[in-house]
């Protein structure tokens, strides 16, 4: 992605014909615009946003998915998020009258940041502060969503609300997971059968188990409960050890005799 964005700093006019402009791919079948456009950034600040938040967000994502997994993933929710900017674009212009999107172009990789952040968060309990207002882990995507448009207003609002629906779109259909899935287990055999057994680590035929809770990249919602668990146990009085609980009910004699009895062979 880098090599990418600093041959268009080079050469800009090769990459002006890749954005994604649902008018180019619907009226041209230009379907490389769906792909890459999701590669290309305005500027540097731009793609080191981007690479900084895909790289907290696909940790986590990938270690839980395995790496073949998470590779399918990513770059089905690329094409699953762009194609459905072309394809609201042509329903607003179609059956409501609105044009405007229809022409618009534009490019990077944020839509796909959303519907990860989407995969992150959809059951998370815990709540989370987005851009100083606390909102439900779970909803933090649709306030981002509206705080960076009135913020950035050049960003591409409908990329991103594309890029919330694509993550939910693979939240809730088990057979696409199942598909990726099957397909990350396919690969995995196919390359084992070509360069030797792939280290367990990259095994993407089921999910990773889940990280020890003092790992330092365990998901929102473990590290909330894990907190929550530390505090009660610092909060709670401590409790005598059994060893040294002494029942009121037996005298001082009888407690040395027993310690003798105990200890005597020791002497």
């Amino acid at each position: 992605m880098y090599g990418l964005h600093f041959q268009k700093q080079q050469t800009p006019e090769i990459f002006a014909p890749y954005s994604l402009c649902p008018d180019r791919v619907i009226g041209h079948w230009d379907l490389t615009r769906i792909v890459v456009s999701g590669l290309i950034h305005v500027d540097d600040w731009h793609l080191y946003h981007n690479m900084i938040s895909f790289l907290w967000k696909g940790y986590n994502l990938e270690y839980k998915m395995g790496s073949l997994r998470f590779l399918l993933t990513v770059g089905c929710l690329l094409v699953l998020c762009h194609a459905l900017v072309v394809i609201v674009a042509v329903v607003l212009a179609t059956g409501f009258q609105m044009p405007g999107p229809l022409y618009q172009c534009s490019v990077g990789f944020s839509g796909v940041l959303f519907a990860l952040k989407v995969l992150l968060n959809h059951n998370s309990p815990t709540f989370s502060s987005v851009y100083g207002f606390r909102v439900p882990t779970k909803y933090a995507a649709w306030l981002e969503l509206v705080v960076i448009h009135f913020l950035v207003p050049r960003s591409s609002f409908m990329g991103h609300m594309c890029g919330i629906l694509a993550g939910y779109i693979y939240v809730y259909s088990s057979a696409m997971q199942s598909i990726l899935s099957s397909g990350a287990g396919a690969l995995s055999r196919w390359i084992g059968a070509i360069v030797g057994p792939i280290n367990n680590r990259d095994n993407t035929t089921s999910p990773r188990p889940s990280r020890t809770p003092t790992s330092s990249f365990e998901t929102d919602e473990d590290l909330a409960r894990r907190l929550q668990e530390e505090e009660y146990r610092a909060n709670r009085p401590p409790q005598p050890h059994p060893e040294q609980s002494v029942p009121e009910h037996i005298s001082s004699s009888e407690l040395r005799r027993r310690r003798l009895a105990r200890f005597g062979n020791g002497y």
